[in-house]
């Protein structure tokens, strides 16, 4: 325990306390798990288990208070990879979460952005929902209570008081906003599906969720044939021919998702030094629009990722499954194809049941798609090391939000590596000696 008069700096992300006896301290803001200001003093309790007391600042305290409160909730969402979203308004209420990962309970700031609905409580760390993945969302009016539901997680907003309503009229316009671009995005794929194909296939293939192409076939028979001439790219093909030969059961997954560019990754230059002494190339990060890219409310063309997921055969002669998976990115801006483990080695005997197999594939490509979609399909917090994402400030926000998002530790987890795309024989190479590690 340490105790005393001290001064306390705030600059940027870092909060220094420099007392007037012992040694000073500083920590990054995205290390506070809770932050909670009442009877004129602040505790932040930090990821490590320490809580710091903050009191006894007399007329200064409201000024502190309100400028750390502001400068977390922005390192927060940073921590959070929403910051470089266009945000659409904000709200105060009481927020409970419910979710087999975690749970809590208190008042929360609501921030709602075009795609994203971020809820960072005060007294617990802040998460994140992407607008595509929510199922449904209910209004109990005698209550007054608002249920949001997303798989298994459910959210339930109160005390909005009189901005309930709107609210509600904001998250469903962004909501609508967002599949009216999707649906303008599945129409330059697929123009020959009549209406009720088409409903079919925009409830499968939302924004930002793969879906398996076996389920596009059976609604029908032109969907991957034109899904594969629309958006994987001619230097990709020879690529992507060799993953299809190496699936299981011939299905593999598609997915879309619309993507910002960030500012950094435009002005990133080369690779990490653990990168470069690897022999790894530079990725580039920014994804050129295709043709079929919609504009948005201001006119500009949204860029727009597209994706597969190939489960693997255990070995090219083989029929059951191995634990393996390869995402590999089809718009101009794919670099590499990269290597996941499907589940566990301990759960590995389910692939081997010809009964099992399907659903757990299919769970496991579920997980990894919805990390790397929160991640907003960023490359470097996948590959690089744990030392690397720690060390340089530029990835620091990556280290945190991959500390505190369950689904994100497990990504990292499961990689396996990369194959570069800088020729056909070389990326062979790469892709044998990844599937050696299986």
């Amino acid at each position: 325990m340490q105790g005393g008069s001290c001064r306390v700096t705030l600059e940027g992300e870092a909060l220094g306390l420099i007392p007037e006896k012992g040694a000073p301290t500083a920590f990054d803001l995205g290390d506070v798990d809770s932050f909670v200001a009442a009877d004129y003093q602040l505790s932040l309790k930090l990821y490590t288990g320490k809580i710091i007391l903050l009191s006894q600042f007399g007329k200064t305290y409201q000024n502190l208070c309100h400028d750390l409160l502001e400068a977390y909730r922005s390192r927060t969402l940073q921590c959070l990879l929403l910051e470089d979203l266009d945000e659409i308004e904000r709200f105060d209420g009481h927020a409970q979460l419910d979710s087999p990962e975690r749970s809590f309970a208190g008042h929360a700031e609501l921030r709602l952005y075009k795609s994203n609905l971020a809820v960072l409580p005060e007294t617990a760390t802040g998460v994140q929902w992407r607008l595509a993945e929510i199922d449904s969302v209910t209004f109990d009016e005698p209550t007054y209570t608002l249920g949001i539901r997303s798989g298994s997680d459910r959210l339930i907003l109160t005390k909005l008081a009189k901005r309930t309503e709107e609210f509600i009229s904001s998250l469903q316009s962004a909501m609508n906003d967002l599949s009216d671009r999707s649906a303008r995005i599945l129409h330059s794929l697929f123009p020959f599906l009549d209406p009720d194909q088409f409903q079919t296939v925009a409830n499968l293939m939302k924004e930002g969720r793969a879906t398996a192409v076996v389920k596009l076939l059976a609604i029908n028979s032109r969907t991957v044939p034109a899904l594969l001439e629309n958006t994987v790219d001619k230097h990709l093909e020879p690529y992507f021919d060799q993953l299809r030969k190496l699936t299981y059961d011939e299905n593999y997954f598609a997915g879309f998702k619309l993507i910002r560019q960030e500012a950094e990754d435009a002005a990133a230059e080369g690779d990490p030094p653990e990168a470069r002494a690897e022999g790894h190339e530079q990725e580039d990060e920014a994804v050129r629009a295709p043709e079929s890219a919609p504009a948005d409310a201001e006119g500009e063309r949204e860029s727009v990722l597209h994706w597969f997921f190939f489960p693997l055969v255990s070995s090219p002669a083989a029929k059951s499954p191995g634990n393996l998976v390869a995402w590999e990115s089809t718009s101009r801006s794919g670099r590499a194809t990269y290597f996941f483990r499907l589940i566990p080695h301990d759960q590995a005997d389910q692939l081997r049941d010809p009964a099992k197999a399907p659903p757990v594939i299919e769970e496991a490509i579920r997980r990894l798609n919805h990390a790397l979609a929160l991640l907003n399909f960023r490359r470097e917090p996948i590959y690089l090391p744990d030392e690397s994402l720690e060390r340089q400030p530029r990835y620091r926000r990556h280290a945190i939000a991959c500390r505190r998002i369950p689904v994100l530790q497990q990504l990292r987890a499961s990689y396996l590596g990369r194959a570069l795309h800088t020729s056909p024989e070389a990326w062979q190479n790469q892709v044998q000696t990844i599937l050696a590690k299986s």
